[in-house]
């Protein structure tokens, strides 16, 4: 992860409680990454203190999300939840190999969050939001 994540105006969906969502991932994100940058090895705990926020954050944002959609009868909720799940899962996977690969896991977690964040809301929020707005 080369730069810095933050809360650009392209991921902004007009949704005032997933947006506020999304920035707190980004700033907790943006944790992690200044705390890998400074590659200062006592930084570890701090660095898996922040991922287990990350993770734990993610998983309130989802269901909260999930919860607008369904109050919003969104048609694609069952696929929007399913990747979901199947993010949790893999970052879950990846913070538990952080114990036996202090270095590379919370690098790897990190990267793979942040992308699939942007990713994430790009495409999939994105098309929700513009149902919502419509809607």
């Amino acid at each position: 992860m080369d730069e810095r994540p933050t809360m650009e105006a392209r991921f902004v969906l007009d949704v005032e409680e997933i947006d506020r969502q999304h920035g707190t991932l980004f700033a907790i994100l943006g944790r992690v990454h200044d705390a890998l940058l400074a590659n200062d090895f006592s930084a570890g705990p701090t660095i898996r203190e922040a991922v287990a926020e990350l993770l734990d954050r993610t998983s309130e944002h989802f269901a909260s999300e999930e919860a607008i959609m369904e109050a919003a009868d969104y048609p694609a909720l069952a696929a929007h939840r399913e990747m979901h799940r199947n993010l949790l899962a893999e970052a879950r996977d990846i913070e538990i190999r952080a114990d036996s690969e202090a270095q590379f896991a919370p690098t790897q977690l990190a990267a793979y969050l942040h992308t699939w964040l942007a990713v994430h809301i790009l495409a999939e929020d994105k098309a929700f939001t513009d149902f919502y707005h419509t809607g």
